[in-house]
C-alpha cells in the first residue's frame, strides 16, 4: 500500500538499503522500486519489475461453452469484451483453431504495457469473458464412380453457411504433360443419397485433371451424409502453350571459345493467350569429347517463366571448366513434354530421352 508521508514535495527516500520513489498526485505517496503483478488460473504466471518499465503480457486463455457444437464467428470474435480486470489494465482477444477446436486467448497487459506502480494479483475467478457463439455442424461427403477413386470428405462450418469439396480424377487419368482439357463434354455429378446439394459442378477446363465440385449449406449440430456419384467424361483435350527454347550461343564470334559456354532462352512466350502447363519442367546441359567429363547439367528448373520472344531478352549465360585439353562440345535442352500424366504424377522430374534442341561449337 502507498505511504502518506507529508503534505509536501519529497523527490527520493532512502529507508536502509531500499530506495523509494515518490510519485506526486495531491498527496505525497511513495512506491517501492520494484512490483509484482501475477495472474492464478490455468495460465498461472507472474514477474517483477520496476512501475514505468515495460511488462510482458498475461495470458488467460477460453473456449467455446462446447466445443464440438459451438463457435465463435469472426464478427463474435471482434466483439468480445472481457470484465473484472484491476484498474489500469486492459486485455485484446484473438482466436485459432477451426471448428471443433477453436481456443480463445485474451492478452492482458496495464494501459500503457508497463509495470503498474504497486503489487497487483489477477483473479481468473473475477474476470468475466464474453462472447456470442453460433452453432455449427458438418456434412461428410462420398464421391464415387468412372474414373474417381471412391473418396470420402468432411467439411465443416456454422449453421445456414456454405462449404464445398472438390475431388479429381485418379493420377492415372491425367493428361499427358503439354496437353489440358478442352472441355468436361458429359461429366456430371449427380447427389444419390443424403443431404441435397446446392450445386454439383464438373471442372478441369485449361487443366490437366477433370474435378468434380459439390456445394452444400450446412442444416444443424452434428454431421450429416450425401453421397455423389459421378459419371461421363471430358469432351476434348489441346496442347498447351509450348515453351520457347532457344540456344542463341554457341555460334559465336570467335571458334573455337575458352571453356564450355552457352547462352539459352526458355520459356513462355508473352505474347501468346493458350493455357500454361505448369507441369513443364525443362533441362539444360553439355556433352562433349577431348576434356575431364562427359556431360555436365547447367539447369534444372520448374516451372518455366514467362518471357519476351524478342531476340536478345531473356537469355541466360551458362560457363563450365572442362579440364584442360581440346575438342567440341554439344549444348542440349530438353522439356518433359509428351511424358504421360501417370508418370508426371509418380515422379515430376522423369523426362524422355534425347534433347529437344542441340547445337555444338569447338572449345580449347
Amino acid at each position: 500500500m502507498p505511504l502518506n508521508l507529508a503534505q509536501t514535495a519529497i523527490s527520493a527516500l532512502k529507508i536502509g538499503e531500499n530506495a523509494l520513489t515518490a510519485i506526486y498526485s495531491g498527496i505525497i505517496r511513495v512506491y517501492p522500486n520494484e512490483v509484482t503483478v501475477s495472474i492464478d488460473g490455468a495460465n498461472a504466471s507472474s514477474q517483477s519489475g520496476t512501475p514505468g518499465q515495460p511488462m510482458n503480457p498475461f495470458i488467460y486463455v477460453v473456449t467455446p461453452s462446447n466445443v464440438s457444437n459451438y463457435g465463435w464467428t469472426d464478427a463474435q470474435i471482434a466483439a468480445a469484451t472481457l470484465t473484472g480486470l484491476p484498474a489500469g489494465f486492459t486485455a485484446t482477444f484473438s482466436a485459432s483453431g477451426g471448428l471443433g477446436a477453436q481456443s480463445g486467448t485474451w492478452t492482458i497487459t496495464t494501459t500503457d504495457n508497463n509495470f503498474p506502480n504497486t503489487d497487483t494479483s489477477i483473479t481468473v475467478a473475477s474476470l468475466t469473458s464474453t462472447i456470442s457463439e453460433t452453432t455449427w455442424g458438418s456434412i461428410q461427403i462420398s464421391f464415387s464412380g468412372g474414373a474417381w477413386p471412391s473418396t470420402t470428405l468432411t467439411r465443416s462450418n456454422f449453421v445456414g453457411l456454405s462449404v464445398g469439396a472438390s475431388v479429381s480424377q485418379d493420377s492415372i487419368h491425367y493428361q499427358p504433360v503439354g496437353t489440358l482439357i478442352s472441355s468436361t463434354g458429359s461429366l456430371v455429378g449427380s447427389v444419390t443419397s443424403g443431404q441435397p446439394s446446392t450445386s454439383v459442378t464438373a471442372g478441369g477446363t485449361n487443366s490437366y485433371v477433370a474435378s468434380i465440385t459439390a456445394n452444400y449449406t450446412i442444416q444443424g449440430i452434428g454431421t450429416a451424409n450425401s453421397s455423389v456419384s459421378i459419371t461421363g467424361g471430358i469432351g476434348g483435350t489441346f496442347g498447351a502453350r509450348a515453351p520457347i527454347m532457344e540456344i542463341n550461343g554457341p555460334p559465336f564470334t570467335e571458334n573455337p571459345t575458352t571453356n564450355i559456354q552457352c547462352y539459352l532462352k526458355v520459356g513462355w512466350n508473352s505474347t501468346q493467350s493458350t493455357a500454361i502447363d505448369y507441369r513443364v519442367r525443362w533441362w539444360a546441359w553439355t556433352d562433349f569429347t577431348g576434356g575431364t567429363y562427359s556431360r555436365y547439367d547447367f539447369a534444372q528448373q520448374s516451372p518455366l517463366s514467362v518471357i519476351s520472344p524478342t531476340p536478345g531478352q531473356g537469355n541466360s549465360f551458362y560457363q563450365y571448366y572442362a579440364g584442360s585439353g581440346s575438342g567440341s562440345y554439344t549444348i542440349n535442352i530438353q522439356t518433359n513434354i509428351g511424358i504421360s500424366g501417370n508418370t508426371w504424377a509418380s515422379d515430376p522430374s522423369s523426362r524422355p530421352g534425347g534433347a529437344s534442341v542441340s547445337t555444338s561449337w569447338n572449345w580449347t
